[in-house]
C-alpha cells in the first residue's frame, strides 16, 4: 500500500509541469529508473521513440569510454622530408599528421584538463556566447617551439598538413561545423562584434585566431536601440590560393560584445596557415617554393620526426563534451571509433555504430528502441525506456564516475546552468540536455523538442536515472521556446528529486 501512494504522488509531481497551456498538444515521454531496487518508479509513453537530440551525447561519450576508454589519448605528430643543414635550413617539408584530436586549441590548462564556458563558441550569436580565454594556437605553438629547439630555423618548403585518416564529411548537423580529422579552435574562426555608442556608428571586430587563411572587412554598422542583432558573415570570396574574404555586414544594437563564429570551410588549409603562422612566430621562417607540394603519403620514418602533441585522455574530452554539448566533438567520436578500432577505411559511420551495435546488444539492452545516424543528435531517436536502462548499464561501469562528472549541473553548469536556478534541486540533478527544433512558416511560429536525461541522488537518498522528452512544442519568435521546455523538464526532475 505504501508503495502504491508513493507512486501516485510521485506520478502527481512529475505531471504537474506537464499541465502547462504550452503543452496541450506535445507529447511527453518519461521514465524513473531506481538504481538501488532496479525497477522503474515512473512511466510514461516510455516505450515511444522520441527525438533525442543532444541526449544522443550520452550514447556517444559512454561508448567512447567503454570502448577506447577514458585514458586513451590523441597524439599529433610532425614530421620533416629532406634534410637539415648545418645552418637549420630544411630541405623540404614540415607535415603535421592530423589524428583526430579535437582539442588542438586553447582549452588545454596547466594541469592537463579542458576549460569550457557555459555557451560555447559554436553556439554563436548570443551574449552569453563566451570563448575559452587564451590562445587558440596555443597547441600549434607547442609544435612550432619543438621544431625550433631541433634545430629547424628555416623551412625551404611547405608545410603540410595530413588529413588522410578520413576525408572531410562536410557540416555536423547541429552548428554547423565541418568534421575534420583536423581541428584547430574547433574548425572556427572568433568573430566579436562590439557596437558603438550611437546608431549608425561602425562596431569594432576583434578576430581570433588571425591567420592568413581569412580577412574579414568590416562594413557593420550600430544599430538601433533594442533592435535585433543583424550580422551576417555570408560574403565569403575564396581567391586561387584558398584564401578567403569575409565582408560583414548588418546591424547590431547598442550593448553587449557578441561572438560570432567563422564557421572553417576548409579545415585542412586553415591548419597549415595558422601552423605557418606559429613557425614563424617561434623563429622558423617558412620559404614554400612556386609549385605546391603533393599530397603527403605515410608511413613516416620515424627517425624524422621533429614534434609531437599528446593530448589530455579522452575522459577529459568527454567532459566538456557533455557539459557544453559540443556537436563536433561528438560528431567526431564514432569515426574514432571506425578509424582506431575497426580500422575502416570507408563507410566509417557504419563501422563505428556496428562497434556501438555490439557493446548495447552484449548489455542486454534492446536496440530496437533505439536510432542513431550521427554521435551528436541531429537524426537520433530514444525511447525513454531504452535511455534509463542505458544509463543504469553505465552506473554500473568503472568509467560511470567520469561520465557523470562530466554531466551538466542543474542551475549550475553547462547547459543547465540557466535551468532551475532557484529549485531545491539545484546543483543535485546530473543530466544531459537536448535541443531541436525550427521554424514553423505556416504559423509565423516556431517548435522545439526538447530532452533531458541523467542521474540523481533524491532528498531521501535514492539513487535514480530518468529520462524526461518532451516531443514538440510549438511557441513564438523571441520567447525562447527552448528554455521554456527546459524549465518543463528541470520541473519534473526537481519533483523527482522532492517526491523519492
Amino acid at each position: 500500500m505504501i508503495a502504491v501512494v508513493a507512486t501516485a504522488a510521485l506520478a502527481a509531481a512529475i505531471e504537474s509541469p506537464m499541465r502547462a497551456p504550452r503543452l496541450r498538444y506535445s507529447t511527453v515521454g518519461a521514465e524513473v529508473y531506481d538504481l538501488d531496487a532496479k525497477r522503474v518508479l515512473y512511466a510514461r509513453n516510455a516505450q515511444t521513440l522520441m527525438v533525442a537530440a543532444s541526449t544522443t551525447k550520452l550514447l556517444t561519450e559512454g561508448t567512447s569510454l567503454a570502448l577506447l576508454g577514458p585514458d586513451f589519448r590523441w597524439t599529433t605528430p610532425v614530421y620533416r622530408t629532406g634534410t637539415v643543414d648545418s645552418s637549420g635550413a630544411l630541405r623540404g617539408d614540415l607535415i603535421l599528421v592530423a589524428s583526430g584530436d579535437p582539442n588542438l586549441s586553447q582549452r588545454i590548462r596547466q594541469d592537463g584538463t579542458l576549460a569550457f564556458e557555459d555557451e560555447d563558441h559554436a553556439y554563436d550569436g548570443s551574449p552569453e556566447t563566451k570563448a575559452v580565454p587564451g590562445d587558440p594556437l596555443a597547441v600549434l605553438r607547442e609544435l612550432a617551439t619543438q621544431i625550433r629547439k631541433s634545430g629547424i630555423t628555416r623551412v625551404e618548403g611547405n608545410v603540410v598538413v595530413d588529413s588522410s585518416l578520413f576525408a572531410d564529411q562536410g557540416a555536423e548537423g547541429g552548428t554547423g561545423v565541418i568534421v575534420s580529422p583536423i581541428v584547430v579552435n574547433d574548425n572556427v574562426v572568433d568573430v566579436t562584434v562590439t557596437p558603438g555608442q550611437y546608431p549608425g556608428d561602425p562596431v569594432s571586430v576583434a578576430v581570433s585566431p588571425q591567420t592568413p587563411y581569412v580577412t574579414f572587412v568590416n562594413q557593420a554598422k550600430t544599430g538601433a536601440p533594442k533592435s535585433d542583432a543583424a550580422i551576417d558573415l555570408s560574403s565569403d570570396v575564396r581567391d586561387a590560393t584558398g584564401h578567403h574574404v569575409v565582408t560583414i555586414t548588418g546591424t547590431q544594437a547598442p550593448g553587449p560584445s557578441i561572438l560570432y563564429a567563422y564557421r572553417v570551410p576548409e579545415p585542412k588549409v586553415f591548419a597549415q596557415a595558422a601552423f605557418t603562422v606559429a613557425l614563424q612566430d617561434a623563429g622558423v621562417t617558412v620559404s614554400p617554393p612556386a609549385s605546391p607540394a603533393p599530397a603527403p603519403v605515410g608511413p613516416y620514418d620515424p627517425a624524422n620526426l621533429v614534434a609531437r602533441h599528446v593530448s589530455p585522455p579522452l575522459s577529459e574530452d568527454a567532459y566538456i563534451t557533455l557539459k557544453v554539448s559540443d556537436n563536433l566533438h561528438a560528431g567526431l567520436m564514432p569515426y574514432m571509433w571506425a578509424v582506431y578500432l575497426a580500422h575502416a577505411k570507408s563507410d566509417y559511420l557504419k563501422a563505428g555504430f556496428a562497434l556501438e551495435n555490439k557493446m548495447l546488444a552484449g548489455a542486454g539492452l534492446d536496440v530496437n528502441q533505439a536510432i542513431q545516424e550521427d554521435g551528436l543528435g541531429s537524426s537520433a531517436y530514444f525511447t525513454p525506456d531504452f535511455m534509463v536502462h542505458y544509463l543504469a548499464w553505465v552506473h554500473l561501469q568503472q568509467w560511470y564516475p567520469l561520465l557523470l562528472r562530466g554531466l551538466p549541473i542543474l542551475g549550475v553548469d553547462g547547459t543547465l546552468a540557466s535551468i532551475q536556478t532557484k529549485s531545491v534541486a539545484r546543483g543535485k540533478v546530473f543530466a544531459k540536455t537536448g535541443t531541436d527544433g525550427g521554424e514553423d512558416y505556416l504559423g509565423d511560429d516556431e517548435f522545439v523538442q526538447k530532452g533531458l536525461a541523467g542521474y540523481m541522488t533524491t532528498r531521501g537518498g535514492r539513487h535514480v536515472a530518468f529520462a524526461f522528452y518532451v516531443g514538440t512544442i510549438k511557441g513564438k519568435p523571441h520567447e525562447d521556446t527552448g528554455h521554456l521546455a527546459g524549465e518543463v523538464l528541470g520541473a519534473m526532475a526537481t519533483a523527482t528529486f522532492t517526491s523519492i
